[in-house]
């Protein structure tokens, strides 16, 4: 086989798979939130009550087919294009199959309409993925066209990738002109972000997480567990030098020997937050705040401590000079959130919220029962709510948590345009703002964004674009996670 033969394959290779293979890790994330991410959720919710004998059981999710409603009440299935040129939505009914409880007795179960759900073109819920060319060009769609976006009032519509720091890892900094060292960590569980801060200033841990402001480390490694000083010792410093650190932070709060004193302590930053006590606001902000991906049971806190005190030990190293300090731009300590992540928070939030799925069904419950009416089980579900506003979502760009510009305009200018256009990364970090090291080409973007295609002007460096045959892994699952995490501790 000669230099021509390996030209031609590979011509062919790209020619059939290239458009493919641009726009593969969307529809990968949004397969994996459609086949698992949605009952996940739904799971999540599990049983409603509705009244002392009265309950509903949530059970497993459907999704049906691309259904138009017509005005006369007509149900019909409708094509990609015909969305386009009539200005809809292209979407599928998303549904719950329901068991209502009565009595602890298992009714007949019911099958519930929950909303409209956009389709991506091409993914699982999208018919046309199995079309071959000569039925796709009778539809009006393009045989070449790699799919990959919604179609929104008419309106081809893509989620850009957001690249964000990684989750659940400790990223270690250090701010020469500020002179401090910094440890970063996002903890995530069930994409709910708890971000955590922890500052080396003067040579006293400090911790900034949920509404809490400079907290002593030292006195929440106490409440977490960690009561005496040799406790504290041993468990942050491995040798002479870095001992001396952590007894000047000792002794700076030397009036803490105790858990209970640490618990005392840290009720002076909770005072005047909610209906909780003092000291059940402090529980709750150790259990479920504080690193709840480790784990949110009292069982935790140990385990909390100790990570905590390897945090103190890698800032105290590196404000001695003992280590480097990381580079958060370094690509391994950053993310791409794509699609599939942006669809499951979102849906979250209309499901999880504080106006969620569960009470708005008890409030249509009470409110239907007072007319003494025996309400049926659609009518407590207000399918129009999750589907308007899940479509205005996209329609806006608007997300989750005060983000803008998630959802943009699919650019048709060309095809070549296009496939850039959905190959765009963002970061989250301000347009307005220097952040000259965040802009500047980083020595892991080699081989993985473009060295070239970033608008000039404010986003500059903030936009890139991913290089040609670059495509994101799947990441693990929970299931698959814990068989690794099990595989390395049995292994050390």
């Amino acid at each position: 086989m000669n230099d021509r033969d390996l030209y031609n394959g590979f011509k062919e290779i790209v020619k059939r798979n290239l458009p493919k293979m641009l726009v593969s890790y969307n529809l990968d994330s949004y397969n994996k939130f459609v086949l698992e991410g949605v009952q996940k959720i739904i799971d999540e919710i599990g049983i409603i009550p509705l009244d002392e004998n009265r309950k509903l059981l949530l059970w497993k999710v459907e999704f049906g087919g691309p259904i138009l409603k017509e005005a006369d009440g007509y149900d019909r299935e409708i094509t990609p294009m015909e969305a386009r040129i009539r200005d809809l939505n292209y979407t599928c009914a998303l549904y719950i199959n329901v068991v209502p409880v009565v009595n602890d007795v298992h009714q007949e179960p019911a099958k519930i309409k929950l909303c409209d759900f956009p389709i991506m073109l091409k993914s699982v819920l999208d018919p046309t993925r199995n079309l071959n060319k000569e039925d796709l060009i009778k539809i009006g769609e393009d045989p070449y066209d790699p799919g990959g976006y919604f179609i929104i009032n008419g309106t081809e519509k893509i989620i850009v990738g957001v690249e964000e720091v990684a989750n659940n890892r400790m990223v270690i900094t250090r701010e020469e002109k500020k002179n401090i060292e910094m440890a970063r960590i996002n903890s995530e569980k069930n994409q709910y972000i708890q971000r955590h801060m922890i500052e080396r200033k003067d040579r006293i841990l400090y911790m900034n997480f949920s509404n809490l402001r400079n907290v002593p480390m030292i006195v929440v490694l106490r409440a977490l567990g960690l009561e005496t000083d040799k406790q504290l010792i041993e468990a942050i410093s491995d040798n002479q030098r870095m001992e001396e650190e952590v007894l000047t932070n000792i002794y700076e709060f030397e009036e803490v020997k105790t858990k209970k004193d640490a618990l005392t302590y840290l009720e002076r930053f909770v005072k005047g937050m909610g209906k909780e006590t003092p000291q059940e606001r402090v529980q709750n902000l150790l259990n479920n705040f504080l690193l709840h991906h480790i784990g949110t049971e009292e069982k935790d806190q140990i385990v909390k401590a100790n990570y905590l005190s390897h945090v103190a030990n890698r800032l105290i190293k590196v404000g001695l000079g003992m280590q480097k300090g990381e580079d958060i731009d370094h690509l391994a300590n950053k993310r791409i959130r794509l699609a599939g992540y942006f669809l499951d928070i979102l849906l979250r939030s209309l499901l999880l919220g504080k106006n969620g799925l569960s009470s708005r069904i008890r409030y249509n419950y009470q409110r239907l029962t007072k007319r003494k009416k025996t309400p049926a089980i659609q009518a407590l579900f207000e399918s129009n709510y999750v589907s308007k506003r899940i479509i205005s979502a996209l329609a806006t760009g608007m997300w989750v948590g005060g983000r803008v510009g998630v959802a943009q305009r699919l650019d048709r200018i060309n095809y070549v345009r296009r496939l850039s256009n959905m190959r765009a990364v963002i970061s989250t970090l301000s347009s307005s703002q220097e952040h000259l090291e965040a802009r500047e080409l980083h020595g892991t973007h080699w081989g993985k964004y473009c060295a070239q295609e970033t608008p000039e002007g404010v986003h500059i460096g903030l936009r890139k674009h991913l290089a040609n045959m670059v495509t994101i892994s799947k990441g693990l699952n929970d299931k698959e996670n814990k068989k690794v995490l099990d595989f390395i501790a049995n292994k050390l």
